[in-house]
């Protein structure tokens, strides 16, 4: 921006260049100025609520909330001033007296140089050290402990809002809002259900926003201020939006995942990326273990990888099969071992979904959000790719156009403006497996109905699955190509890395089988699985996969792993280790190198690495 165009102020006595539209917060923190708010967030819209932010300006008659008062040229802002400061004291007195705010017993709570809550780290800077009103000691206030990951605690709310703003402006999903008035003021779910039994979708943004204990995270509270944590940034393997996040750890555990608000989706993250990544799992497997009359028995892994090896040259034909949250290098290492040590082509996907990727100009989760018109053709976003679900709710309060043409019902046909069905043309085979990928199809009709919203639109975004027909596809490369983005509905978390190493969900052959499952979880026997003999499964976790197995070897789990994915943008995203792997559990390209040499061919680690940088 030109220097004509800034705006000039004076904060404390020090020329200040403002840029049009910012608020006087936003000029004094441009400066390095700090003025304290409770109820503003940079990612929220201001709502001047919390009346801590409040400043003396020239020429207006009474302090003015900072957080929203707008620059304009010659502005003469103080804010330290006593008037300020005395009547930050008092805001801050009336929020302490208003709840039984005991600080004892937070998760919150700390000394002044350490504490995480917000309202305390003023208490502290003010110099409040007792209460002037004392609070209603008899008035209960409840505790809501309906939902999974989460509590509420209502006695340490300050109506600040700013999880009923995160909850519209950032994940569209309305569930939250404030309810009676005065001191009876509380935020509830819906009309007032607990929130367990309401609309909440548990992306948890409400809980990373919260500046005090009122919102508590079950998994991580009381293990640990925020000066003797962690941060890493990384990427979510939950699934192919690779979302960013911040991964919070201490003493080599993962304590929780937040969403880091310069990536692409803005913070915004769902259940799985926020919470299950988490959770408690199912017992983890550390050394290799070898059948043994119906029973598992530990082993070495120089005995293991030398009786898988063993039977591996037995075999006529040893197939595998990979997860899709495996990271290139990883994919990279299973397609050379099974294509130069075994000469093998029976490989493939676990599961996996990859749209055509060259319909024209790819689109961002960004593009998403801002859309004036969005086209959704299969898939289901809101049940696959959440966080896309969740932006195409946010463009849609904001006035976008929003097409849902789709087989099935879906929960984004409550928001559609045209909703259009595609027919299924694919062939009905006499049994399951003739029929392992469906095709649908939109009529011409349907077709001309989605080019003229398009056409209509400044910023269309077309967001699309696999499985349509030709003619479908064709019609989508044929729209106007200098304003419409396109964005895959990709399913796998690396299925795009995979499928530029030539591997997809498809059924495999052998006599033998080789599983990388990594910490992928079943829901059952995976489709694609081969009637086989000896078998091989490489997981982190017992399953119902490990209990067909006649050797399980271990494997590192997402937080553990280095490398990097692919994302349905198109991005490489790198992966990055939060935590230290056991040492027992090796990385997936050590064991295969290591299997590799043993069947008499020794993989270089040069050319793996190389092949998985091409990905």
């Amino acid at each position: 921006m030109s220097e004509s165009a800034l705006i000039k102020v004076t904060i404390n006595g020090q020329a200040v260049q403002a840029r049009p539209g910012q608020t006087v917060m936003q000029a004094a923190e441009g400066a390095g100025v700090r003025i304290p708010g409770l109820c503003n967030h940079p990612h929220l819209k201001p709502e001047g609520s919390c009346r801590i932010c409040l400043v003396e300006i020239e020429k207006q008659r009474t302090l003015q909330p900072a957080c929203t008062f707008p620059i304009s040229e010659g502005l003469v802002i103080q804010t330290e001033t006593p008037k300020v400061q005395a009547s930050r004291r008092f805001t801050l007195q009336m929020m302490f007296s208003e709840r039984s705010h005991y600080c004892m017993y937070c998760s919150m709570s700390g000394t002044a140089e350490d504490t995480d809550c917000e309202l305390q780290r003023l208490g502290y800077e003010y110099g409040l050290d007792s209460w002037k009103f004392g609070p209603n000691w008899s008035k209960p206030w409840p505790l809501d402990a309906t939902r999974k990951y989460f509590v509420m605690e209502h006695s340490r709310c300050i109506l600040c809002r700013r999880c009923i703003r995160a909850c519209s402006q950032i994940a569209a999903n309305h569930t939250l809002g404030a309810m009676q008035r005065g001191a009876r003021t509380m935020v509830f779910a819906d009309d007032g259900s607990s929130f367990g039994k309401s609309s909440c979708v548990e992306c948890g943004t409400c809980l990373q926003v919260c500046p005090t204990g009122a919102l508590a995270d079950r998994h991580s509270a009381f293990m640990g201020h925020e000066s003797q944590v962690k941060r890493t940034n990384a990427a979510c393997l939950g699934c192919a939006v690779g979302c960013g996040i911040e991964a919070v750890t201490r003493d080599n555990q993962l304590l929780r995942i937040e969403g880091n608000w310069s990536s692409g989706n803005g913070g915004l993250l769902c259940k799985t990326g926020r919470f299950d990544v988490v959770e408690p799992q199912p017992q983890r497997i550390v050394q290799p273990l070898v059948r043994k009359d119906e029973q598992y028995v530990e082993t070495s892994w120089d005995s293991a990888l030398t009786l898988i090896a063993g039977k591996f040259k037995e075999a006529q034909v040893v197939a595998g099969l990979a997860s899709a949250r495996l990271t290139n290098e990883s994919l990279a290492a299973f397609t050379c071992f099974f294509n130069d040590t075994l000469g093998s082509g029976e490989l493939a996907l676990l599961y996996g979904d990859v749209p055509p990727m060259d319909l024209g100009s790819p689109a961002t989760l960004q593009d998403v959000a801002k859309a004036d018109c969005i086209a959704v053709l299969g898939g289901d976003p809101l049940a696959d790719q959440k966080v896309i679900g969740y932006m195409i709710k946010r463009a849609f309060d904001q006035g976008a156009k929003l097409i849902v043409v789709n087989d099935a019902p879906t929960d984004l046909e409550a928001y559609a403006h045209v909703h259009l069905h595609l027919q299924d043309i694919s062939h009905d085979g006499v049994s399951p497996f003739e029929r392992m990928r469906s095709i649908y199809h939109l009529r011409a009709s349907g077709l001309t109905q989605l080019r003229n919203s398009v056409d209509a639109a400044e910023r269309p975004v077309v967001l699309y699955a696999s499985g349509l027909s030709t003619t479908v596809y064709a019609a989508l490369r044929a729209l106007p190509r200098n304003k419409v983005k396109f964005l895959p509905l990709v399913k796998g978390t690396n299925a795009v890395g995979a499928m530029r190493l030539g591997l997809a969900h498809r059924r495999v052959q052998g006599d033998a089988l080789y599983v990388l499952a990594s910490d992928d979880m079943p829901n059952g026997q995976p489709d694609g699985w081969c009637e086989r003999g000896f078998t091989v499964v490489q997981a982190a976790y017992r399953s119902r996969w490990t209990d067909q197995a006649d050797v399980v070897l271990p494997a590192r789990i997402w937080s553990e792993q280095t490398g990097h994915v692919i994302n349905l943008e198109g991005h490489s995203l790198p992966v990055t280790p939060l935590i230290q792997a056991p040492k027992s559990v090796h990385a997936d390209w050590e064991t295969l190198l290591q299997l590799s040499t043993r069947m008499g061919y020794a993989l270089s680690y040069d050319a793996i690495s190389e092949i998985s940088r091409a990905v």
